[in-house]
């Protein structure tokens, strides 16, 4: 029964032992950051490799339409008889564009050329017009070429007019508010406006040093205030951990007690 006590109040120091010690990291932290700038301050940062990830390429569709079509592997096997292709097993020839054609009797097939070369020339015919539709969409995603800039000549006497013309018309505005500047200054109500400025500007300045000295004395009283807990916790964990030492240091005399015994 007295174990079991015994290892009860063990475990209960260790766990002190350890609260105290998370306060330790807590103080240490608002003594690191007294303003607490720091904290959760990274929790919305994204992995650095996110926005990294390649994206698949689509396929080039003109390279595609330029190329020619696929050549298909018949299913029979072709054979020349008397210069004309006919099929090995028996079935009909096969033209140019891998479709069957009939066999008359003399064993030529009821196609002329004349008919093969038309196709020929169709599917060339129609592959230059997709060539010619292609490069009429390239020529319409072309950039214009950029027009040449034109500087302003220093030598035209208009724009030497214009300047001198602006530049006196300013001259003149500045100097009419100077004098109206200085009209205004000798008068008693710009005297009283500038006074009262003045000490408005005084007086935001006071009040801001006050605030800064004020916020500092605050930081420093905290500080102060965390640095002795801080100690005081150190000193309460050192505490436990000796009451720990003693506990385990009891129950290894009482065991060799027992041993000698």
């Amino acid at each position: 029964m007295g174990d079991t006590a015994l290892e009860k109040t063990a475990e209960e120091l260790r766990h002190e032992i350890d609260e105290l010690h998370r306060q330790q990291r807590e103080i240490t932290e608002r003594l690191r950051d007294p303003r607490g700038l720091r904290r959760g301050g990274f929790s919305n940062v994204a992995p650095r490799n996110q926005g990294r990830r390649a994206f698949p390429r689509p396929a080039e569709r003109n390279d595609v339409e330029d190329e020619p079509p696929a050549k298909r592997r018949l299913s029979s096997a072709v054979v020349k008889v008397d210069g004309e292709d006919v099929s090995k097993d028996g079935e009909f020839p096969v033209d140019g564009n891998g479709t069957q054609v009939k066999v008359g009797e003399n064993g030529t097939s009821d196609q002329s050329d004349k008919k093969q070369s038309g196709l020929h020339r169709g599917s060339w015919s129609q592959r230059d017009a997709e060539q010619r539709r292609t490069n009429k969409r390239y020529e319409a995603f072309a950039l214009p070429e950029p027009a040449p800039r034109v500087l302003p000549k220093n030598e035209d006497p208009k724009l030497v007019n214009r300047n001198r013309r602006m530049l006196g018309n300013l001259l003149g505005t500045l100097e009419k508010f100077r004098k109206e500047d200085k009209q205004r200054s000798g008068t008693d109500a710009y005297a009283r406006r500038t006074a009262a400025l003045q000490r408005a500007e005084e007086k935001a300045r006071e009040e801001s040093e006050r605030l800064r000295l004020q916020e500092r004395e605050n930081l420093t009283e905290k500080r102060r205030r965390d640095l002795t807990l801080r100690a005081r916790v150190a000193a309460k964990a050192e505490q436990k951990k000796l009451e720990l030492l003693f506990l385990q240091w009891s129950e290894h005399q009482k065991k060799l007690s027992n041993f000698i015994r």
